[in-house]
């Protein structure tokens, strides 16, 4: 399976996040995104969170039904295993690279869809990332996988 970015998100702040038809990604995070508290979210080491397909699939198997962009995230993917991901591990998305820096701590606010929502998002959560390449994204790009340990070769 090839994969993809299915949904670009942003909010002026807090969840659901929206989808676009496209934005550009910098060191500051998404055009057009915004988030309430600084102290847990945003930020250079936190610019993009990500999410899949596949963890929203895990999630409804656990009897939690949500929408991409519902649990905060910019990035949806597909076909990406995201648990089997490093911090250090870099993606090329679209026009722009990012490198993942931490697993995305889920925040108490997810209960708001659904009172299990954090407890079941344990292990499941997703990942923060840095912008290395600023670019532009659009929904149907491409997601390269570049893995930490080759992420450093001077090609």
């Amino acid at each position: 399976m090839r994969a993809t970015l299915i949904q670009l998100n942003v909010s002026n702040g807090g969840m659901p996040k929206l989808p676009l038809l496209g934005a550009r990604v910098t060191q500051s995070g998404i055009d057009g995104d915004r988030q309430r508290n600084k102290k847990y979210h945003g930020g250079p080491n936190r610019a993009v969170c990500l999410f899949s397909e596949e963890l929203y699939a895990e999630l409804r198997d656990a009897g939690i039904d949500l929408t991409p962009g519902a649990v905060g995230e910019n990035f949806t993917t597909r076909g990406v295993d995201l648990k089997s991901l490093a911090a250090g591990d870099r993606l090329r998305v679209g026009a722009c690279l990012i490198e993942l820096t931490d697993v995305r701590v889920p925040c108490r606010s997810l209960d708001q869809w659904h009172p299990k929502l954090l407890k079941t998002m344990i292990g499941r959560s997703g990942w923060v990332a840095k912008v290395v390449e600023e670019g532009f994204v659009t929904p149907g790009d491409a997601i390269m996988i570049v893995r930490a340990e080759t992420a450093s070769l001077d090609w």
